[in-house]
Formats: C-alpha cells, structure tokens, sequence
C-alpha cells in the first residue's frame, strides 16, 4: 500500500493547530470566552474534523521513508 508523509496528512496538521490551541489556552490566552466554554468548542470542532478527515484518508502516512519493496 502507498503512503505518504506524515508532513502532508491533512489530519496531522489539523491536530497540531488544535494542540496549539490547547497550548495557548493552558498559558491564559484569552479568547473572550470562559475556560468551560472554550475547552468545549474546541473539543467538539475536534471531534468533527477527525471523524470527516478519517472518512476521507485514502492513504497511510509514514514518519520516517518506508522500506521499498526490494529487498
């Protein structure tokens, strides 16, 4: 099976942007919103966007460049 790099997985980018959210909200960057709030959108947002780009994933990633087949 065909893979492709992790760097170009739509889904990785997708969850660094979210841990970066994560990130800012834990050191008090204020978006306006209560914590409770704030931890539920994103969570939510979260849970939509994994669930639709694992609907559409038609290929693996790899980290590192895999084997090719001869050996």
């Amino acid at each position: 099976m065909e893979s492709k790099s992790i760097f170009t997985s739509k889904t990785f980018w997708v969850n660094v942007v979210a841990f970066g959210a994560a990130v800012a909200g834990a050191f008090g960057i204020d978006l306006g919103l209560d914590a409770e709030t704030q931890t539920a959108i994103v969570g939510g947002a979260m849970a939509v966007a994994n669930i639709v780009l694992r609907l559409v994933t038609k290929e693996s990633v790899h980290v590192v460049n895999p084997p090719s087949g001869n050996s």
